[in-house]
């Protein structure tokens, strides 16, 4: 499997594309769940 790796710039400027449609802190809790589990 390959990884997408973005630097916090690029995360930041994809955030801000969604306008407003995605919550950053359900968005960040959603990622350390992944992190934490193992989960993909």
């Amino acid at each position: 499997m390959s990884w997408l790796v973005m630097t916090p710039s690029r995360f930041r400027e994809r955030l801000a594309e969604t306008e407003g449609r995605v919550d950053p802190t359900e968005l960040r809790e959603a990622l350390e769940y992944v992190r934490e589990t193992g989960r993909e």
